[in-house]
């Protein structure tokens, strides 16, 4: 019942038993008609029709309940069905004079009337109704015998259904009530941990983000020459205070906003530009508009990511030149930044050093993607990236989550 709120499952749990009492209800009907018409083949002078036909209106009746399920569907389902016991009764009584299979036929004439059920779902109304159909069944064929002038039958299968039926709703009671005490302390614990997960998710794009712009504009900052700070330096440290004062990471886009084609290409054509201005010769191979499929979430998570890539050359692999090549497999789009420069071990990469580690592989991995390094010392870097689409209607761009500015002062570490 965890799935339940908790106030409906104790109407839940009466419903379903309730549904499944109608089925058997109906088999016992049926049982009790297969069994005349058997008891028929082995014994050819017994004419058991009008037995047979005074189990169809109750059959009927179980349908007209089942559709309705109101006390007067339930009350009418009792009056109709102990006149049909009362005609059963009397024409088995006649045509069977074994007695165990006339107490067995009348148990199945009765047992309809046990797994009535009532109307409503409530766990006490289901056992009272139950035992009131009894009650009904059990006088009908106590008249019915009376009449014919034999002797007592005891319903021993109808017993044992009754007594069924109230143990099996005294236990699903039990249990029920155990869920109410239990469930609400379930579903703290899991909206808890949703919300603990949450949190940790924005505390990890604010560390990356920190890095991304606050520290590595620090950093360059610090290393620029006397005098005024370099135009392109001024515009990357105004963009991205506006994106952190703007609190624009902090959010998904709204899904309701129309998607703007090409704005990831574009986003992505725009970071490249900076860090091309900034020295770095930057050839780009593939297909660009790919980026375009992904949703908001994913594409500025992938051009952060690539923009940490395009930062960490130009900063550390000794070389001014790198590649960057963009694939689609029509499942996901997956971007490689490659490099000859220098090379590094990423085992010995020490643990304060965030930017490979926090600015792509943990955010490629929020958004369900992978990232794969290949790299030594001497060797180049090339950095794998896999993001994968999200369902089409699923998909809303925003242009003011592809804000990646600044990317070009970024990547102080690996």
């Amino acid at each position: 019942m965890l799935g339940i709120p908790t106030h409906l499952a104790p109407r839940v749990n009466a419903w379903s038993t309730v549904r499944a009492f109608h089925a058997a209800a109906v088999g016992s009907v049926v049982a009790a008609a297969v069994t005349l018409l058997l008891y028929r083949l082995a014994e050819p002078d017994v004419r058991v029709a009008g037995a047979v036909l005074a189990l169809l209106p109750m059959l009927a009746m179980i349908g007209v309940h089942v559709q309705f399920g109101t006390w007067r569907s339930a009350v009418a389902f009792l009056l109709t069905g102990g006149a049909c016991t009362w005609w059963f009764t009397t024409i088995v009584q006649r045509e069977v004079p074994a007695g165990w299979v006339t107490s067995y036929l009348l148990s199945l004439a009765v047992i309809p009337l046990v797994l009535v059920g009532g109307a409503g779902a409530v766990a006490g109304r289901v056992v009272l109704w139950s035992i009131g159909g009894f009650l009904v069944g059990r006088s009908a064929t106590s008249i019915a015998v009376l009449q014919a002038g034999g002797p007592p039958r005891p319903l021993v299968l109808a017993w044992i259904t009754l007594g069924f039926v109230v143990a099996l709703v005294l236990f699903t009671s039990r249990n029920t009530a155990r869920s109410e005490r239990v469930q609400p302390e379930l579903l703290r614990s899991a909206r808890e941990e949703h919300v603990s997960a949450y949190r940790a998710g924005v505390e990890a794009e604010a560390a990356a983000i920190l890095h991304d712009t606050v520290l590595n504009h620090l950093g360059a900052i610090s290393l620029a020459p006397d005098g005024p700070m370099d135009p392109q330096l001024a515009r990357t440290v105004e963009a991205d205070v506006a994106m952190l004062t703007g609190k624009q990471w902090l959010g998904a886009s709204d899904p309701a906003d129309e998607p703007e084609s090409g704005a990831a290409a574009a986003a992505f054509e725009a970071m490249v530009d900076e860090h091309r201005a900034e020295g770095l010769r930057v050839a780009v191979t593939g297909d660009p508009s790919a980026l375009s499929r992904l949703d908001a979430t994913g594409a500025t998570a992938l051009l952060r990511a690539v923009g940490q890539c395009l930062a960490n050359v130009r900063k550390h692999a000794g070389t001014d030149a790198a590649e960057v090549s963009v694939f689609d497999d029509g499942a996901s789009c997956t971007v490689m930044v490659v490099d000859d420069g220098r090379g590094f071990d990423e085992q010995e990469t020490g643990a304060d050093r965030m930017g490979l580690r926090g600015s792509v592989r943990e955010r490629i991995a929020r958004v369900g993607g992978d990232v794969q390094v290949w790299s030594s010392p001497g060797s180049g870097t090339s950095v794998m990236m896999t993001v994968p689409y999200a369902p089409v209607d699923a998909r809303a761009d925003d242009t003011g989550a592809y804000a990646v500015t600044g990317e070009s002062d970024r990547g102080a570490a690996r």
